[in-house]
């Protein structure tokens, strides 16, 4: 009788013990946003200066960099120097040829007396007619010498003139490639440095046959940088390749760049992200990407936050634009948590946060 009244005294105790409270999840909660979008081709690419408004600047001359004038950012006039290449071999071998120059002209000279010499004999019937023909003859050679080191002194006046570099067209200075002391090979494999015309700029991007159909010039696009969060910049395409590269199986996409309301442009040679218009404007409901979770599989799903309480909810996602998703499924009228998704299950309380 003990034994049993003490298994119901225990019984009892246990029965008393209070329940552990239920989860709480503290989340925010957002209504969708129906938002007016337009059919559009995302297009990736990078900044790039116009080709007429950009070069990569090279000796002309082979030899060690005496000088390096200009910085990256500075502004050159079209001519002005931006480099020299050591010149006194150059130098030295222009002396030679205006030396070699100077003794066949001397020797051209006395040609032609020469000729008006057996000219005057032959005349007088004193001199053959061969010798004066041999004095003609010399006299031609001596034209060639001279003609072959004009030619000569003046390729060797245009090296050391080219020692000089200078500026092709006016712009910024974006990039050194050189410094001082370096050598250079006097051709493009060993640029000096580039200069852009860093007010107008484009997109060099690319797109597959199948959106290089549905662009043409003039269409307004947005572009965006991952390095630039925030920041937007208004373009239209300028041009659209007629072919695709064989290897690829793109084309490429050129798009007109204008500045920002504060007037500022992106930096050369950065990557962006073109969100060109295409298609006529229509309407989608959007949520922030953060509210889409995986369901399984290839489906996804948000969270409902209904009557304080987590409902997942299965729904189709659409487009993706600028950390937005398009969704099928769901009420203009529903709400969805934002963060916290992965703990979420059904029915678990929530306690919403205000944003």
């Amino acid at each position: 009788m003990k034994r049993l009244l003490l298994l119901i005294a225990v019984a009892g105790c246990h029965h008393d013990e209070p329940e552990p409270p239920a989860k709480v999840a503290k989340v925010h909660c957002v209504a969708p946003e129906m938002r007016v979008w337009a059919e559009v081709r995302s297009l990736r690419g990078t900044v790039a200066a116009l080709p007429d408004r950009d070069a990569i600047v090279a000796a002309q001359v082979p030899g060690r960099l005496l000088r390096v004038l200009v910085r990256e950012g500075d502004h050159v006039e079209r001519g002005a120097v931006v480099a020299e290449v050591e010149s006194q071999p150059l130098k030295d071998a222009l002396r030679q040829l205006e030396a070699q120059l100077a003794q066949v002209t001397a020797a051209r000279e006395a040609a032609a007396l020469a000729i008006t010499r057996e000219q005057h004999l032959y005349d007088r019937g004193i001199s053959a007619r061969q010798s004066l023909e041999q004095a003609k003859a010399s006299l031609g050679q001596s034209d060639g010498a001279v003609a072959a080191a004009t030619a000569q002194t003046d390729a060797a006046r245009q090296n050391v003139a080219r020692t000089l570099v200078r500026a092709p067209i006016s712009g910024v200075v974006v990039r050194l490639h050189k410094r001082v002391g370096e050598l250079v090979d006097g051709t493009p494999a060993t640029p000096l440095l580039q200069i852009a015309d860093p007010t107008v700029l484009e997109l060099a991007a690319t797109a597959p046959a199948a959106d290089l159909m549905t662009l043409t010039a003039k269409q307004p696009a947005t572009i965006t940088f991952d390095a630039l969060p925030g920041r937007s910049f208004p373009a239209t395409v300028r041009a659209v390749s007629p072919s695709v590269d064989a290897a690829t199986g793109v084309g490429s996409v050129r798009l007109s760049l204008q500045p920002t309301s504060d007037g500022r442009m992106p930096p050369i040679g950065l990557l962006g992200t073109a969100e060109v218009t295409v298609g006529a404007a229509r309407n989608a409901l959007t949520v922030p990407a953060a509210a889409v979770r995986n369901a399984g599989g290839a489906r996804s799903e948000v969270v409902l936050c209904q009557d304080g309480k987590a409902h997942p909810l299965v729904v189709t996602v659409g487009e993706r634009r600028q950390g937005m998703v398009e969704l099928q499924g769901l009420a203009p009228s529903a709400r969805v948590a934002v963060d916290e998704l992965p703990g979420l299950e059904e029915g678990m309380q929530l306690e919403e946060q205000k944003p």
